[in-house]
């Protein structure tokens, strides 16, 4: 459990189903729940549960930020990540979109962030967002990301399409220390 001066990470468990329905349920797309094929699948509670409870998710891939009131505020995880690649994709997924411009946000950030560069090692950091996903992506830019290209009409859904942008962040992105940037 990592305890910020505005968030609490932890590792999501089964009990927090209910949250996660919350993001699939808000009526709009977001880019980390799309599968391969780009097609957005919606799990029931009980099928959210059964994957929280999955042994990979409980050694720490899968987080839950929560406030510090203990409500649950959103989920984050680093995404493939491993060392042979030495990259992964960052997801920060907050329920509701005016929570990127926190500093909430900004300490569960700089706690992937950190945990990346400084403790595995990575030498990229990758996220990806919907076109619809504004929030985040003020958020990943404020934090140095730069955009890598934007895939056109990748996702269809309410009667339009999305357009799915990518980005990237290097960890040759240090200061005089030697520390990522925050």
């Amino acid at each position: 459990m990592i305890r910020g001066e505005h968030s609490v990470t932890r590792t999501a468990d089964q009990d927090d189903a209910l949250a996660l329905k919350r993001l699939y349920a808000s009526g709009r797309p977001r880019s980390a729940l799309l599968d391969r094929k780009r097609e957005f699948l919606v799990p029931t509670v009980d099928e959210i549960r059964e994957l929280l409870a999955k042994k990979d998710l409980q050694q720490g891939a899968f987080y839950a930020v929560e406030d510090m009131a203990g409500d649950v505020r959103g989920f984050c995880s680093l995404r493939g990540a491993h060392p042979e690649v030495a990259y992964a994709e960052l997801v920060l997924l907050l329920i509701d979109e005016a929570d990127y411009a926190t500093p909430l946000a900004d300490e569960v950030y700089a706690y992937l962030r950190r945990r990346a560069f400084d403790h595995m090692q990575l030498n990229k950091l990758i996220a990806q967002c919907l076109e619809c996903e504004r929030g985040y992506r003020d958020l990943l830019i404020r934090h140095g990301f730069e955009s890598a290209g934007i895939q056109r009409d990748v996702h269809y859904t309410g009667g339009r399409w999305y357009y799915l942008e990518s980005f990237e962040l290097f960890s040759r992105h240090r200061d005089a220390q030697g520390a990522a940037p925050v």
